[in-house]
């Protein structure tokens, strides 16, 4: 079974140094049949770090990153592959078995397509970061198939990249990470794989650190970012259920869990809370904003220059 990893990069020596550093050398430690970096040109010593190890490496403009279509070009490279793991630059792992670990859900089960990791958060995560990764990522591990929906809805099709493993032949049957997709390219392949009649897992075993401190603007481009995905993809609503219910349960989770812990940041959460909503209503109705404010708007700035 040949198993490759693929890791997009930009800045990673700058923007997350130790922590990518130690993850390369996790990575080295670990029996994998190739490792690709895909880099949109970084300015820093990325590339100098990744070759230390040995791992191939292809640069590519910055303009042309693409969530989807980056990946598919990583799946197009590493497609001699049986099974491709998929990290972003920030993730922490810590233990080389990890990864290959990850990859024997796909191996034991032939039903299941792709099953992603447990995240933890970094050791340096506010309060907001360290609950989200508790609520998203439980100590359960589960399978759902297709039928599940009915149940579980949007949660169904949960997922994270950020330290996922796909089944090569999957992907290319469901015809692989899409193009020109704002964010939200994991939730889509889980959707297209359970809509084949796949299963996906989550590895709760399997673990990585990874989390983010979001600023108040952050947070709003995030959610509008939200807000366009689903608003472009809007079968997988139709399909999966919408979010609200989980919103909801997820606010009165975080609320409850700050005020146990930290209660004089009750406000903070509440101007969050109302951030995000803002964000992914104005995200919603993005085509009637014009592509200036989007822009301004947007997380991901380059989606709307393409």
């Amino acid at each position: 079974m040949k198993i490759s990893l693929f890791i997009p990069t930009y800045n990673a020596a700058t923007y997350v140094h130790q922590i990518f550093s130690n993850t390369l050398s996790n990575i080295a430690k670990a029996n994998l049949h190739r490792v690709l970096v895909i880099d949109s040109s970084s300015t820093d010593n990325t590339l100098d770090l990744v070759n230390q190890f040995g791992f191939e490496s292809i640069v590519i403009p910055n303009n042309e990153f693409d969530h989807g279509g980056t990946r598919q070009k990583g799946l197009e490279v590493l497609s001699d592959s049986d099974i491709i793991v998929y990290i972003t630059q920030d993730v922490l792992i810590e233990d080389p078995n990890a990864i290959i670990n990850l990859a024997q859900v796909l191996i034991d089960n032939e039903k299941i397509a792709g099953a992603y990791a447990r995240q933890l958060p970094h050791d340096n995560a506010d309060i907001y970061a360290q609950h989200l990764r508790k609520y998203n990522y439980d100590s359960t591990s589960y399978v759902r198939k297709y039928n599940d929906r009915f149940i579980s809805g949007m949660r169904c099709i949960f997922s994270s990249d950020s330290f996922a493993a796909y089944k090569v032949s999957a992907l290319k049957e469901v015809g692989g990470f899409p193009e020109h997709l704002i964010m939200g390219e994991d939730v889509y392949l889980f959707a297209k794989f359970l809509h084949a009649g796949y299963k996906v897992a989550y590895a709760a075993d399997v673990t990585c650190k990874h989390s983010h401190n979001y600023t108040l603007g952050q947070t709003f481009q995030r959610y509008f970012d939200i807000g366009v995905f689903h608003k472009s993809e809007s079968w997988i609503l139709e399909e999966f259920g919408t979010a609200n219910k989980d919103g909801i349960k997820y606010l009165l989770s975080e609320l409850k869990y700050v005020a146990l812990r930290r209660p004089w940041l009750l406000p903070v959460s509440l101007a969050l809370t109302f951030t995000k909503y803002c964000g992914y209503k104005l995200g919603r109705n993005y085509d009637e904003i014009g592509v200036r404010l989007c822009r301004k708007f947007s997380k991901n700035k380059t989606f709307w220059w393409q």
